[in-house]
């Protein structure tokens, strides 16, 4: 009785595997570079970050221009001043070049940061919007588009105006 039951559930297993197996794998593409490129977020974060960059940018022109101001007094009054005043003049331009340099590094991997940020945050929005689509249109399986040598449904601009739309 044992031997029965033992196989009649291997029966029903491999029944079961050779049925799944019979229904045909939807198969979908997608090309994330495209979605990316074609989502009004990404662009509408690409204008914020390049305005921040801006802004950061002039700050940072004036700032040099400040330091060069004071260099261009510091060349002209050289000549007349004593050696404690060049020692105290030649310390304090080199303090603010070097404040100058760090501000520069510091803001330069902030907007670097940022932009990474951004990015990663609108991949996760295309990846949500890729598995919405793939359910609402029953794809068993979706592939990056540069992974999938050929075959499958490309859903790039399906996704594309599905992410646009919200």
């Amino acid at each position: 009785m044992k031997k029965f039951l033992s196989l009649l559930v291997m029966f029903l297993f491999v029944l079961g595997v050779t049925m799944v197996m019979a229904e045909p794998v939807t198969v979908a593409s997608v090309d994330i570079e495209k979605v990316f490129n074609g989502y009004d977020g990404t662009k509408k974060a690409k204008t914020k970050l390049e305005e921040k960059l801006g802004k950061e940018k002039k700050r940072l022109e004036e700032k040099k221009k400040e330091l060069q101001k004071l260099a261009d007094t510091y060349d002209k009054q050289k000549t007349t001043m004593s050696k404690d005043e060049k020692k105290n003049m030649e310390e304090e331009l080199q303090t603010k070049l070097t404040k100058l340099q760090a501000d520069t590094q510091e803001t330069t991997q902030a907007i670097a940061q940022e932009e990474k940020d951004m990015t990663a945050n609108i991949v996760e929005e295309i990846r949500a919007i890729i598995q919405k689509v793939a359910k609402d249109k029953k794809y068993d399986l979706v592939f990056e588009k540069s992974a999938l040598i050929s075959g499958g449904e490309d859903i790039t601009f399906l996704v594309i105006k599905k992410i646009n739309e919200q």
